[in-house]
């Protein structure tokens, strides 16, 4: 009588619950709050397997040198506070620990006022959202390597991670070949 019962529920343990089809997101993955004014320009860097973000502000001022490494767990190595020779030095170029400040300033846009950015969700065509907003940004950059993207803003420095979602059928295809291919 317990076998039969078991037998009888058993494949409704097993059932699949439909899935929702897979979709493309930027989603936040790190933050990190700083207090030293705004971020103007943001250089990325690798140092062996660590990966660094030079957060540099207006030119003069220290450059905080932030580790990346675990987007999820972004932390500050330093603010790296240079005797600037003249109001206009600024950070050139920048390879794992080492930077190379130059008295001409950076390559830098015209100054613009802070700007509001938007994570805009299209799965659904006919109805698009608003993922997420983000005010006040004052830099922004793209480690496209690693499919990251750099938001700096009043209430820190925001990690994003882009994903693509995968093609069902791609791996549909993929999975076929895994078990049946040998």
């Amino acid at each position: 009588m317990i076998l039969a019962g078991l037998t009888t529920f058993t494949p409704l343990a097993s059932a699949k619950k439909p899935q929702a089809p897979p979709k493309d997101e930027i989603e936040v993955v790190g933050h990190i709050p700083l207090t030293n004014g705004p971020v103007k320009r943001f250089l990325a860097t690798q140092h062996y397997s660590s990966y660094y973000l030079y957060a540099e502000r207006d030119p003069g001022q220290a450059v905080t040198l932030i580790d990346v490494t675990k987007t999820s767990q972004p932390f500050v190595l330093a603010d790296l506070a240079y005797a600037p020779t003249s109001a206009s030095d600024s950070v050139t170029v920048v390879a794992g620990t080492a930077a190379l400040v130059s008295s001409e300033p950076a390559a830098l846009a015209p100054a613009q006022p802070p700007q509001t950015v938007k994570i805009m969700d299209f799965s659904d065509p006919k109805n698009p959202k608003v993922a997420r907003e983000f005010t006040g940004v004052t830099a922004m950059s793209r480690d496209g390597q690693r499919g990251l993207i750099f938001v700096a803003n009043a209430d820190g420095i925001w990690i994003l991670r882009q994903h693509f979602a995968e093609d069902p059928e791609v791996q549909k295809a993929y999975e076929d070949y895994v078990l049946y291919a040998h």
